[in-house]
């Protein structure tokens, strides 16, 4: 359980700290040919509407406690593997919501060209997700 809180606090910390840096040092697009840093906003309106906002509270709060009773209970999440990986999307999760909670847009700076600008949250919760579910086909 400490794996799920330590990956997640850090996913959460990361990703904030990025989005900081990208706001308040970034002049302008940066980067070369494969990858750009550039500020983007996305922007919802249903970003704005405070039902929506309680919703997604509700979802998080909901999936992190299915977490923690999914492994307290012995059901699923036995590797320190998959705890990290749910850990890191559930940080991911928070970052974004914190974005939509604080700001009703979310912040998005690394551009690929080739795919959506995305941010580090985005990342931990694919990549978690992903880790998630390869330590538990690994473990079974």
């Amino acid at each position: 359980m400490l794996a799920l809180l330590t990956f997640g606090a850090v996913a959460f910390l990361v990703d904030q700290a990025t989005k900081r840096v990208v706001q308040t040092r970034l002049a302008g697009p940066l980067g070369g040919r494969l990858l750009h840093l550039r500020e983007v906003r996305h922007r919802e309106p249903i970003y704005r509407q405070a039902a929506f906002r309680l919703m997604l509270i509700v979802i998080w709060c909901s999936a992190a406690i299915s977490a923690g009773l999914l492994h307290n209970n012995g059901l699923l999440l036995h590797s320190r593997m998959a705890l990290a990986g749910v850990g890191c999307a559930l940080g991911g999760a928070a970052g974004n919501l914190l974005d939509i909670l604080r700001r009703q847009h979310i912040v998005d700076f690394i551009d690929l060209g080739w795919w959506p600008v995305f941010n580090l949250a985005d990342v931990a919760i694919v990549g978690g997700l992903l880790l998630a579910f390869w330590g538990m086909v690994a473990r079974a």
